[in-house]
């Protein structure tokens, strides 16, 4: 089994490097691994994936050696198995609230002892049931990373009962859901969204467990690590795309005028 990337660098105490994307872009991941990432986040929580593009998008992640973190769009459990087979390094779940989903979650992600995951082993992460390691299940356990998401006051008030459930391994906050319950912008300069920031860090510090969160910037990013974040999702292809076009856009307008465009 492929070992994962955040997973080793969580345990060194590190920084994990995630980048985001959302759509089906097969040569993202390399791009990521090229450029020092460690993983990539892949929403299909907001985005429509067909499940024959999202085999073929993890299996891009498995040729470029680096980690993919599926956000899927349903918690069924035969559902979260079949991407953890087809390859998927780690799951992020949104919204989970309480300790109870979180270890339903557990149940769903990880094998016995840990959970109740089903077992088939036929698939990517088995090596497709050739040359089978006896330790498949063990080494599932270990390489694969049950991600949960604080995104409301409930959750927030919830996270030290959250982090302490065995088999999370990652708590992520969700900073334009939380803030927008909160009544705060997103930003970590925010004293209000500052504030949860500082208690879903002394929740996971109570239970050893590592967090992290989308700064957005790079000035927020390096307040997000000096606070404790080690799961930091930095970079992607919606805003990446949206600032070229942008730049290129005002480059041609200096070329060619405002009025060029109708």
């Amino acid at each position: 089994m492929r070992k994962s990337k955040i997973k080793a660098k969580l345990e060194r105490g590190e920084v994990a490097r995630i980048a985001n994307m959302g759509n089906y872009i097969p040569y993202f991941p390399h791009m990521a691994a090229h450029f020092g990432y460690d993983g990539v986040w892949v929403c299909a929580e907001h985005r429509a994936w067909d499940p024959r593009q999202a085999e073929a998008m993890i299996t891009h992640h498995q040729l470029a050696d680096i980690d993919c973190v599926w956000r899927p769009a349903t918690t069924e459990r035969a559902q979260l198995s079949r991407l953890l087979e087809d390859g998927a390094s780690a799951l992020m779940i949104p919204m989970v609230n309480t300790p109870e989903q979180a270890r339903q979650l557990v149940a769903a992600t990880k094998f016995p002892p840990i959970g109740d995951r089903g077992l088939d082993g036929a698939g990517m992460d088995g090596n497709f049931y050739l040359n089978k390691a006896t330790d498949y299940t063990d080494q599932a356990n270990r390489e694969t990373l049950l991600i949960v998401q604080i995104e409301s006051p409930l959750a927030l008030d919830n996270a030290a009962a959250i982090a302490a459930v065995p088999g999370v391994d990652v708590l992520f906050m969700g900073p334009g859901d939380l803030s927008m319950r909160l009544g705060c912008t997103g930003a970590i300069t925010d004293p209000m969204l500052r504030a949860a920031v500082d208690r879903l860090a002394a929740a996971c510090a109570a239970s050893g467990k590592p967090w992290g969160m989308p700064p957005g910037t790079a000035e927020n990013a390096r307040i997000a690590v000096d606070l404790g974040c080690r799961f930091l999702a930095f970079g992607g292809e919606f805003w990446g795309l949206h600032g070229h076009l942008q730049h290129c856009g005002q480059q041609l307008d200096e070329l060619l005028g405002s009025a060029s465009i109708r």
